[in-house]
């Protein structure tokens, strides 16, 4: 197998003499990472705050689960045992045992150290190569150093985002985030206002009506809902997992000229499509009134999409769940009143608005060289800052519809760079393939803290690419023509690539 050697890029040498490497977060990327770099002979300690592996799918909020098939959301080349019993559309706790048993079939616990807090990362200096990489471990403070530092601390596991109204001291009842919003029974009996549009805010809504006296899903703006199964019949993923259904998104704008005046030739036809897909899940969901977005879908995607049973539907048909578009205001002793005077009484306020980004653990002169932009950290390939040296992020700057896929193909892209097996390109390469990439985001992609991050359904774009660096085939379905355009894609059709040579 070649690997393909950037012009004027880091020498091979150089990076195979990358030894020791620090992996921060045991998490499925974090583990992915360990796993690829130690079968290249790469020492690796994996630091973890947890006493287990896993990340978000070891604790989460009420009643999470993955919202795809369990095929699309498994490790390549390690698909779910057979001896485990395992739903279609995993719960939690299934997800965290299918992570358990990675982690041990692969002795990947052996390199972790539980219970063990990094509080900071500072580059040895301007001539040494690596890290100083201080952390807590039994209420003791060390430092080691380390030859190569990969953050996987993954997108949703720093600060939770809060954004309380005024008025939240005078309120007599709880605020809870959806991280900590674990089990139903904390809302027994209660009035309860979750706030939010995303996926976390309808499932702890549907949550909360379990045993909740009511529960209101209130929202600043609908999102669309993606059914599991198109008119009730095709499962999602021929529709959004192929290339046929990359085709159909905003062109990329890494396309060449043919391919560019392809899709402006055939805009109209897309229009179309997903007017069309519009109006077949407003049928689904009953969408109507407040309910239907307003952002088309083939950007909603992007920022907002999110995969649903009919649970939350049918919930707010029998009245068990209201759905209220608009914001809080300001907070009262026995609820909150909303930017239109409307008052809803509360016992718990529910925030189910995500995650910010800290890079604090880095030095201020390293957080500079990120330049983290108002939309994100843009990364080259969303893996390697441009401006600082032997320091990769695997999982933590990336989001695709198959997470889990994308950091396997990301630690396998790690491992042939670290091995000397392919070289990067110059500084300033990466640094206009970075601009060319940002551009094209902000040119029609809608604002967000963790635009640099998002791919979505153009994953197969990135995925793509990845492959392409390494100089293997990136269309995986064979000389199957039809396949290759029609049929899904998922972590089988990469395999091979993760078979241990």
């Amino acid at each position: 197998m070649g690997f393909k050697i950037f012009e004027d890029g880091c020498s091979q040498a150089e990076m195979a003499e990358v030894k020791r490497v620090a992996v921060v977060g045991a998490g499925v990327a974090g583990l992915q990472a360990a796993k690829m770099l130690t079968e290249c002979g790469i020492e690796c300690s994996i630091f973890e705050k947890a006493k287990n592996v896993g990340g978000v799918w070891r604790e989460n909020y009420a009643d999470f689960g993955l919202q795809v098939p369990r095929e699309l959301y498994e490790f390549p080349g390690f698909p779910y045992p057979k001896d485990q019993a395992t739903s279609l559309f995993p719960r939690g706790a299934e997800v965290q045992k299918y992570i358990q048993r990675y982690a041990e079939e692969h002795d990947l616990l052996r390199l972790i150290r539980f219970g063990t807090s990094v509080r900071s990362l500072t580059p040895l200096g301007e001539d040494v190569r690596g890290w100083q990489v201080k952390f807590e471990s039994e209420g003791s403070d060390a430092t080691e150093e380390f030859d190569y530092c990969v953050m996987s601390t993954g997108m949703y596991s720093s600060v939770p985002h809060l954004p309380l109204a005024c008025g939240s001291e005078n309120f007599k009842g709880k605020i809870l985030h959806s991280s900590t919003f674990r089990d139903r029974e904390q809302v027994t009996g209660k009035r309860v206002v979750v706030v939010g549009g995303g996926k976390s805010a309808v499932d702890n809504a549907v949550s909360a009506a379990k045993t909740g006296i009511s529960s209101t899903l209130l929202y600043r703006e609908a999102h669309w809902p993606v059914p599991r199964y198109l008119l009730n019949l095709i499962p999602f993923k021929w529709g959004t997992y192929s290339r046929l259904g990359h085709f159909m998104l905003q062109a990329s704008h890494e396309e060449d000229p043919v391919a560019t005046w392809f899709h402006a030739v055939l805009v109209p036809l897309k229009w179309l499509f997903w007017r069309i897909v519009e109006l077949m899940f407003c049928l689904q969901f009953h969408l109507r009134g407040d309910a239907v977005p307003e952002v088309p879908i083939e950007i909603d995607l992007f920022t907002g999409g999110q995969i649903l049973n009919y649970e939350y539907r049918d919930l707010l048909h029998k009245g068990e769940v209201h759905g209220i578009k608009g914001s809080i205001d300001h907070f009262v002793e026995d609820g909150v009143v909303l930017a239109d005077g409307t008052q809803l009484q509360a016992d718990v306020v529910i925030y189910g608005t995500g995650f910010g980004k800290s890079y604090d653990l880095f030095d201020k002169k390293t957080q500079q060289k990120l330049a983290v932009q108002k939309d994100g950290l843009y990364l080259y390939r969303n893996i390697i800052p441009p401006a600082v040296p032997n320091l990769a992020f695997i999982g933590s700057e990336v989001s695709t519809f198959n997470n889990i896929l994308t950091h396997g193909l990301q630690a396998l892209w790690l491992q042939q760079l670290l091995a000397g097996k392919m070289s990067l390109p110059k500084q300033n390469s990466m640094l206009q393939a970075v601009e060319k990439e940002q551009a094209w985001k902000r040119s029609w992609m809608p604002p967000s803290s963790a635009r640099a991050s998002i791919w979505q359904l153009h994953m197969m774009k990135y995925h793509d690419n990845l492959c392409k660096d390494m100089q293997v085939p990136h269309r995986r379905k064979g000389f199957n023509f039809l396949a290759e355009i029609f049929v899904p894609y998922s972590a089988a059709d990469y395999k091979d690539l993760f078979e241990q040579k």
